[in-house]
């Protein structure tokens, strides 16, 4: 109950309550002034924010961690110095040294959450990776060849893997160094050519923003910022 480790994670997590909501308002209105048209700028200020949200949690920890004062604290010398912001919740110095003690606990239950959510990440990406072993044992050159004029199309410089997957039924790109396409059977004879084009372009687009990478990114954040 004396860590100062653990203390302080608390601190940042009660921190980004106010730090967290600041970033949604500020990304909001500089949403609501940017026209849906310009739907890059859009995807920048989106993605940035979500960067800040992941960054303003490891400078408010670098800031408030101090085992001295906190270990001082414990002892029974209070004071909002030494609280580092405890002062913000609660202007009395007993009900400061109550949150003082139940802080660590705060960090108990959410290290629990995140190793749950985590492993729940990390079966879903083994999961994932897995699809393109259950792949068509047809060849379909012709669509393989129109793949990769799409790819010069798109001016990418290193082609993705295109699968015509038996597991999947939904088209869908996976993987960031080594991205790959899945489409399903079902769609390579129901579809003309010009719908098989929009789909595989949409799937091409995905990997040229990096998608995957920036899915994953997100993913991490919700974990860790459960709590918000």
């Amino acid at each position: 109950t004396n860590s100062p480790l653990f203390s302080t994670i608390a601190l940042t997590l009660i921190h980004f309550l106010w730090q967290g909501l600041a970033v949604a308002v500020i990304l909001k209105s500089a949403l609501m002034v940017t026209p849906k048209q310009h739907s890059r700028l859009r995807y920048f200020f989106s993605s940035f924010a979500m960067l800040v949200n992941l960054i303003l949690p490891l400078l408010t920890f670098a800031i408030l961690y101090q085992p001295e004062h906190l270990i001082a604290s414990s002892q029974g010398d209070i004071s909002s110095n030494h609280l580092m912001g405890l002062s913000l919740l609660a202007k009395d110095s007993s009900m400061n040294a109550d949150i003082l003690i139940a802080l660590p606990y705060l960090t108990v239950v959410w290290l629990t959450t995140i190793l749950c959510l985590s492993g729940k990440l990390i079966y879903q990406m083994i999961s994932v990776n897995q699809l393109p072993k259950h792949k068509s044992p047809l060849p379909y050159i012709a669509l393989n060849n129109r793949f990769i004029e799409l790819v010069n199309i798109l001016g990418m410089r290193k082609a993705p893997q295109l699968i015509v997957s038996l597991s999947v039924k939904v088209p869908m790109a996976i993987g960031w160094l080594k991205p790959v396409v899945l489409l399903p059977v079902s769609m390579v004879t129901g579809l003309t050519s010009a719908q098989l084009d929009m789909l595989l372009l949409h799937e091409l687009a995905h990997i040229r923003r990096h998608d995957y990478l920036v899915n994953l990114i997100q993913s991490i954040v919700e974990i860790v910022l459960f709590s918000h």
